[in-house]
């Protein structure tokens, strides 16, 4: 079997990624396989390529049908023969994938663990030629994972029903316990085991103080344009807040939350998928089911509950391992907002794990250590380096600063006080706050009243935040703890040791500056292949993302192909595509080129020579598709017609005939294929709304129109206007 060639061929990769050919390798060889590999580690592919090369089905175990869709059409959008079986299609297409699974039509078939468990349905799948199993989230097993699902016990009896299939199990997130947990209750025997670096180099981690959070989230934003993010908060409340926050402010935002009902929650995910909006803000209900590649920045505004859950929410960024930027707002609030519900939980020894959980959180926020190291020492995984160069403790540095007497001022509040309230009631008093419990308590009549009034009270937060971390604070108490000095802290305030507060240096808008600047492409060209992307994909009704990852189009963007043979050398280009979608992006670049001869690149001499010729308006220059689909279209045949003919998208051929009317191609009639009071009015569509966009045409003309038909007409005045200026 050719690997190396499927690989390129299909899939448009030169290489594989870290531990993929050995698991690719194990399983060609019939042997079981469980990997352990972080999001962005490239799972998908090795299940996906074996596929491609084994005879039978192979049948893929997810467990969100709201992710199978876009996985089945990111393998079709390759070439891959996939379906998936699952509640949303009706009755008469289950039959159908039944009957394309039994007579081994399909090579991926994805099902949920639920299918498993229906009468009869593992009876069929014995009947099937299948070529081996391979289970995703593989945690979900385990009762120890982070995501534990009870229907997936089922897969217990995989291996006893089907004793002589490979199974590949395959998880994003798995402590040592948990691994054993998964191998013991699938029964893999002997497997090839593989635990990938949980490493995400791509990604960059930052923690600040969250102070007005929907402000800071909203400013973190605004330095994103044209990119999608995630925010997460921890209540329904929340997400609805944030969300409306960030509307009202302009930024394209939709909330996502168990509280909302399916119907909603499924058309905002689309909608954050399809890119029409730009953030989905959310809880961690928006979690597994998240495919999409090209997410630039994930924001928690509120502390997540555990180390396992944060690695799970970050890693949904930068999934097509470009640079991605993971910020975490962080109040010492949380911890005991968190902790509240924790000791809600009915077991002792669920409540215990929920705290040292929440405990390893807490460290990983307040502490002015590496974020990489931190985030890696959970997996039992060490890193070498001093500095990781990927976060803002490595990149800026800290600085200690001696807090002894600040934190004596505070110290001096609470003791004076009694040890009786809360954070906000003691910072008040440090700073002089004239509020009617200050009033009513007589606390403004106490040595320490306003005597932090020069520093603003979000400075004193921070004081108290450090005296915490340090355990020279405690907070008592439910949902609203009060403040207590521990024996340590009494060190401080009696002046027997000093208080050393350590900081991250530099504010976020010069480390914004920084993140940014970790990216080298052409972005006025990216901002186009965008554009022609989401146009392409909502016509052919799938998600932007499962035609090219940011990073395909990052490479174009700063390799500039201008041929078939350039275009199949960018990552995740494989023959399929190219025929798809090559030419409409090849002709967006070359155009480029011609408008900004500025731009330097090396080109072949054949490259250099049409360049200069300007745009080709001979057949013998057009490439063999767009000359088939020429010759069709001069014979009468409409889009439809010469899809079906070619066995090619309608989309394709639209893309075609435009390229096609753009060159003024001799025999090609736009009457032929669209009637002059329809072509009126696109015409007059795109002088209101401009030459470029497409879907502003298609919505103001209110389903008389579809893409197809606005594309080519979009063309075709162009055509006539390159007519007009050459004569």
């Amino acid at each position: 079997m050719d690997i190396a060639g499927q690989l390129h061929t299909v899939f448009g990769f030169s290489s594989f990624r870290n531990n993929q050919q050995e698991i690719v390798e194990a399983i060609l060889a019939g042997r079981d396989v469980f990997g352990v590999m972080p999001t962005g580690g490239g799972k998908s592919l090795c299940y996906q390529l074996p596929a491609s090369l084994l005879p039978g089905v192979c049948i893929v175990i997810s467990p969100l049908i709201s992710l199978m869709k876009d996985q089945v059409d990111g393998a079709i959008a390759i070439g891959l023969d996939a379906a998936y079986l699952n509640s949303t299609l009706a009755q008469s297409e289950q039959q159908e994938v039944m009957a394309r699974l039994q007579k081994g039509e399909c090579q991926l078939l994805y099902i949920s663990p639920e299918r498993l468990a229906l009468p009869g349905f593992l009876q069929r799948l014995k009947q099937s030629p299948l070529s081996f199993l391979a289970v995703d989230e593989a945690h979900c097993i385990s009762e120890w994972g982070h995501d534990f699902r009870p229907d997936y016990m089922a897969l217990s009896r995989i291996r006893e029903e089907f004793p002589d299939l490979p199974l590949a199990a395959f998880t994003a997130t798995a402590t040592r316990k948990v691994e054993s947990d998964i191998i013991r209750r699938l029964h893999l025997a002997d497997p090839l085991m593989v635990r990938a670096s949980f490493d995400r180099p791509n990604l960059f981690y930052q923690v600040l103080p969250r102070r007005q959070v929907n402000r800071q989230i909203e400013e973190a934003i605004s330095k994103h344009k044209g990119e999608a993010g995630i925010v997460y908060r921890l209540s329904r409340k929340d997400v609805e807040k944030s969300a409306a926050y960030l509307s009202d402010r302009g930024i394209a935002a939709l909330p996502y939350h168990a509280g909302l009902d399916a119907g909603e929650r499924q058309a905002n995910q689309e909608a954050f998928n399809r890119d029409d909006v730009q953030v989905i803000v959310a809880t961690v209900a928006f979690g597994m089911g998240i495919d999409k590649s090209n997410i630039r920045f994930v924001i928690h505004g509120d502390l997540p509950k555990n180390m396992e859950g944060y690695y799970q929410e970050t890693g949904r960024a930068g999934r097509d391992n470009e640079p991605a930027h993971c910020l975490l707002f962080y109040s010492p609030s949380d911890f005991f907002r968190l902790r509240f519900f924790i000791e809600k939980q009915g077991k002792q020894e669920d409540r215990e794990a929920g705290m040292r959980q929440l405990s390893r959180m807490l460290q990983f926020a307040d502490q002015a250590r590496c974020r990489r190291k931190a985030v890696l020492e959970y997996f039992d995984e060490s890193y070498p380096q001093e500095n990781c160069g990927g976060c803002d403790v490595c990149v800026h540095g800290t600085e200690a600063i001696d807090t002894t007497v600040d934190a004596q001022k505070i110290m001096s509040a609470i003791y004076r006080t009694g040890q009786r309230f809360g954070a906000s009631h003691v910072v008040d008093i440090v700073y002089g706050a004239k509020t009617k419990k200050i009033a009513a308590l007589g606390h403004d009549r106490i040595k320490t009243y306003g005597i932090g009034h020069k520093e603003g009270k979000g400075y004193w937060r921070t004081v108290i935040d450090g005296l915490l971390a340090q355990g020279l604070l405690a907070a008592d108490g439910g949902e609203f703890p009060l403040l207590k000095i521990t024996a340590q802290g009494e060190e401080i305030l009696f002046g027997r040791k000093d208080f050393i507060h350590r900081r991250v240096l530099q504010p976020q808008k010069e480390l914004q500056q920084e993140v940014q600047g970790r990216t080298d492409y052409d972005r006025e060209l990216f901002t186009q292949l965008q554009t022609l992307r989401r146009e392409m994909a909502a016509a052919g009704g799938v998600p932007p993302f499962v035609l090219f990852s940011d990073r395909s189009l990052h490479e174009m963007c700063r390799t500039y192909p201008e041929n078939e043979a350039e275009f199949l050398a960018i990552s995740g280009v494989g023959k399929v595509k190219l025929q798809e979608y090559g030419e409409a992006f090849l002709s967006v670049i070359r155009e480029y080129l011609l408008e900004h001869p500025e731009i330097e690149k090396v080109r072949s001499p054949v490259v250099e020579q049409e360049r200069k010729r300007g745009p080709a308006r001979k057949d013998s220059s057009l490439s063999d598709t767009l000359n088939e689909t020429l010759t069709m279209a001069k014979e009468g045949m409409g889009i439809e017609e010469i899809a079906a003919s070619r066995g090619l998208k309608s989309m394709t051929i639209a893309t075609h005939l435009e390229q096609l009317f753009e060159r003024g191609e001799n025999g090609l009639e736009i009457s032929d294929l669209i009637d002059p009071d329809l072509l009126e009015a696109i015409s007059n569509q795109f002088t209101v709304h401009g030459p470029i966009r497409l879907k502003p045409v298609v919505e103001a003309l209110e389903g008389q129109v579809d893409y197809n038909l606005a594309r080519i007409v979009r063309g075709y005045l162009s055509g006539k206007k390159s007519v007009k200026e050459e004569l």
